[in-house]
């Protein structure tokens, strides 16, 4: 079964009512970049959670590191160099590999497996549309990799028909940045049921 991750939550509620839901991660945006942004510290509020929860980062990996509780996975959403690579693996925590989903990024998805299992394939810039039959070639290989660009109600059983490990929304299940749409993620929930 795909699982669900819901990302950019912004407020407490959301995300304590996103886990009576069943939603299987949590997402939250550590960096002031985006306007889904909370502090470090918002994410000491969210320990008495089970579900695995996820700090996604953009730019200083090091800090993300260093600052976010160590039980959240750090989710990079951003193309790395291969010393920035290294750094991670010098790290016992779990990490969620952003890869944009083209072609053309084929041998960089290929190191971003061999440094975690959690790979997600997602748009590289918010404009384009997701290339899905070059999801299909990497899901057949790693059934295991999430997916994500846009997805919403609409169009969610596109991305369902590769049988992803996961996918990932944010937008698509919102009322505005970071305040969630309750109503749409359980719709959500069903359809992947």
């Amino acid at each position: 079964m795909t699982k669900l991750k819901v990302c950019g939550i912004a407020t407490l509620d959301d995300a304590i009512e996103l886990a009576k839901l069943n939603v299987h991660m949590l997402g939250f945006v550590t960096d002031p970049i985006s306007p889904r942004y909370v502090k470090f510290d918002f994410l000491n509020f969210l320990k008495s959670l089970t579900l695995p929860l996820v700090s996604v980062n953009v730019f200083n990996i090091r800090e993300a590191i260093r600052r976010t509780p160590s039980n959240f996975l750090i989710q990079v959403h951003r193309i790395l160099n291969d010393d920035e690579m290294d750094i991670m693996t010098t790290y016992e925590r779990k990490f969620i590999m952003y890869v944009p989903m083209s072609e053309r990024y084929l041998p960089y998805l290929e190191k971003a497996l061999n440094l975690t299992g959690m790979v997600l394939l997602d748009l590289e810039r918010k404009s384009d549309k997701p290339d899905l039959n070059f999801a299909s070639k990497v899901l057949k290989d790693h059934p295991e990799v999430g997916i994500g660009g846009g997805i919403n109600l609409d169009n969610v059983r596109e991305f369902l028909k590769l049988e992803p490990g996961w996918i990932d929304v944010s937008r698509g299940v919102e009322d505005f940045p970071g305040k969630k749409n309750l109503n749409k993620v359980r719709k959500l929930l069903e359809v992947i049921a």
